[in-house]
């Protein structure tokens, strides 16, 4: 059966939602993940400011350099949160299937329904723009084609900084090769900056002049993995099914210090509640993960990450004894810490031996957990936490209890 997807990418969705709250906003430049002069990391910025460079990820002081006269908001993940299930709750109303790939980025799988719009796939993307604007004032980019990656890469092209009128496009069945081909490699999903720079290197500048290498020949350049990788890609080849669900492959936190910090005992705690955190989160995904992840980043943004493999666990305990292990081996004394993070990944199930009571069963460890979580949930993270997590500071309550959504950063002063 010809396969109709369609990828629905949410326009600078944090602070289009700060703009239904605060009409002030609209049309300055804005920029989401705290306030001026905070320390932190822009989460999201308006297109208005992104003109001046300024972009996710980027350090708060440096976005504050390039843009001085921006507007900075701290960030409402319960706000975020609510609109991104009104989104999503209209779309499973438009289409069969439809894939949660993150708060503002969504897969529909419109498969066999081509009928229904008259196999006129430009009115179908249409459709559904309009149909999450009338019921959010949300704007958005729609694009469709044969597979998931295409329809990802082309929804770029047409968002509001490239100039389109529409924020919709369709690529046909048939011209993925030829639609890929003439945008620049930087527009290769999944490209990275290790990559990109390699591929220029043997004259590579736009995804078409991939095709002039063979598949044997780009294993031998670029590695056997990536190689058949960029050989798929360029061709706009992807098999990959748009799911009702989103599997994570990680779960983790991580958080920046108001002050650089060598204190051990902020450090400790805060490296306690980050792993706490994890495992709530891994354990509402039913899961237990193999692989504990530190990451630390010093006052010089010099940023390390060291990993343990660990048995299967979801258990607090045991990822925090593996969290301070990796702190040891990674930290340079006399050096202070900007950020700390904890990522769990490499799911697995299976039974769990190393409670914090070894007199306690799994299956009344796992109980314990259960109501502990329910508590959590119900009134918020922060006000059922493991003595080791504790700061005589007070702490933001969580977002968590209103569905999908980031976690909120605790405070480190």
């Amino acid at each position: 059966m010809k396969r109709i997807i369609a990828h629905v990418d949410m326009d600078s969705f944090f602070v289009s939602c700060e703009r239904l709250v605060d009409p002030s906003l609209n049309g300055k430049p804005v920029i989401v993940g705290g306030r001026k002069g905070e320390r932190g990391v822009v989460a999201s910025a308006s297109y208005e400011a992104r003109k001046f460079g300024i972009h996710s990820g980027m350090p708060l002081i440096s976005a504050e350099k390039l843009c001085p006269k921006a507007l900075f908001v701290p960030g409402h993940h319960r706000l975020y949160s609510k609109y991104s299930r009104k989104v999503y709750v209209l779309l499973k109303r438009i289409a069969p299937v439809v894939e949660y790939a993150s708060i503002d980025e969504f897969y529909l799988d419109f498969s066999g329904c081509e009928t229904l719009y008259g196999n006129d796939f430009n009115a179908m993307a249409l459709k559904v723009k309009e149909s999450i604007f009338n019921r959010t004032k949300l704007t958005c980019s729609v694009a469709i084609a044969s597979n998931k990656y295409v329809a990802k890469i082309a929804g770029k092209t047409v968002k509001p900084s490239s100039g389109s009128k529409t924020g919709v496009i369709v690529v046909p069945e048939g011209e993925e090769q030829t639609f890929l081909g003439a945008l620049p490699i930087e527009r290769l999903h999944g490209a990275g900056e290790k990559t990109l720079p390699r591929l220029k290197e043997i004259g590579i500048q736009k995804i078409g002049d991939i095709l002039s290498f063979s598949l044997t020949k780009l294993q031998k350049r670029m590695g056997e993995s990536a190689g058949h990788w960029l050989y798929a890609a360029a061709r706009g080849m992807d098999d990959s099914e748009v799911h009702s669900f989103h599997l994570a492959k990680s779960v983790g936190n991580e958080t920046t210090f108001e002050k650089d910090t060598d204190n051990s005992e902020q450090i400790h705690q805060t490296l306690a509640w980050l792993s706490e955190k994890s495992c709530y989160r891994l354990r509402r995904l039913s899961k237990k993960a193999r692989t504990v992840t530190l990451k630390l980043r010093f006052e010089n943004f010099q940023t390390l990450t060291r990993a343990k493999t660990v048995p299967e666990t979801d258990d607090d305990s045991v990822v925090m004894k593996t969290v301070y292990e990796l702190f040891k081996e990674s930290y340079i004394r006399g050096r202070k810490i900007r950020l700390l993070g904890v990522t769990l990944s490499k799911f697995e199930k299976g039974e769990e031996e190393n409670w914090l009571f070894p007199e306690m069963s799994s299956k009344r460890k796992e109980a314990l957990y259960k109501s502990v979580d329910a508590i959590k949930r119900k009134y918020g993270f922060h006000k059922l936490e493991k003595a080791a997590s504790l700061d005589p500071r007070e702490r933001e309550d969580d977002d968590e209890r209103d569905g999908p959504s980031p976690f909120a950063k605790p405070k480190t002063k």
